[in-house]
């Protein structure tokens, strides 16, 4: 069992009222849940990384102090909703049934919040050094595959450069053309993947400095 689901299974033993809890990223990717499948989960996550959204919004229209929230309750007819920032990029969602409790005290949970913080932060930074994995092993192929149409190219353009008649000529120009078009979407590729991971090893240096 993953550590963080362990630890949601021990809030919702000390907090029997939790009838559910999600976890999410600011961004509304779920990286854990008690719903069941039938519920429409991803759609769930982007509708409360709105409602975070939304709240941040209102603290700068209203000039507030440039702070992320700490909690946010959603009290409706049925059920109640609190919205606790665990850390710079994650959040947990708390679902009580109103039935079950009059008065909701997250006492009992806050021992578990600044444990459930790290767990996250490690998840997140293992699935960034996977992802930089991945997308380094996609560069060397591509960068393999850009080798190869660029010799492609100066190979066309040297027949091109030798071609004895027109016909020769109007044909060549056009897988040069063709060539180097395919080169270039290519190369455009290479450097959005260059990019991304500079981006990607800045964020983790940046979680190595906190």
């Amino acid at each position: 069992m993953n550590i963080v689901f362990k630890n949601i299974v021990r809030i919702k033993a000390a907090l029997p009222e939790v009838v559910h809890i999600i976890m999410f990223y600011n961004n509304g990717m779920i990286f854990q849940s008690t719903f069941e499948q039938e519920t429409n989960i991803p759609k769930l996550g982007e509708t409360l990384a709105k409602i975070l959204h939304n709240a941040r919004k209102i603290n700068d229209i209203c000039l507030f102090k440039p702070e992320d929230y700490k909690k946010l309750i959603v009290e409706m007819e049925e059920v109640t909703i609190i919205l606790v920032k665990l850390g710079e990029d994650s959040n947990i969602g708390l679902f009580f049934k109103n039935e079950d409790s009059k008065e909701i005290n997250l006492t009992p949970i806050k021992r578990y919040l600044t444990r459930i913080e790290e767990l996250i932060d490690m998840d997140k930074n293992e699935l960034i050094l996977k992802e930089i994995l991945i997308k380094e092993e996609g560069l060397k192929a591509l960068e393999s595959m850009l080798n190869q149409k660029r010799e492609e190219l100066d190979l066309t353009r040297e027949k091109l450069e030798n071609a004895c008649n027109d016909l020769d000529k109007e044909k060549l120009t056009k897988d040069c053309n063709i060539i180097e078009q395919e080169w270039r979407k290519l190369k455009d590729e290479t450097d959005k993947i260059k990019i991304e991971l500079v981006n990607l090893k800045d964020e983790i240096e940046k979680a190595h400095e906190k």
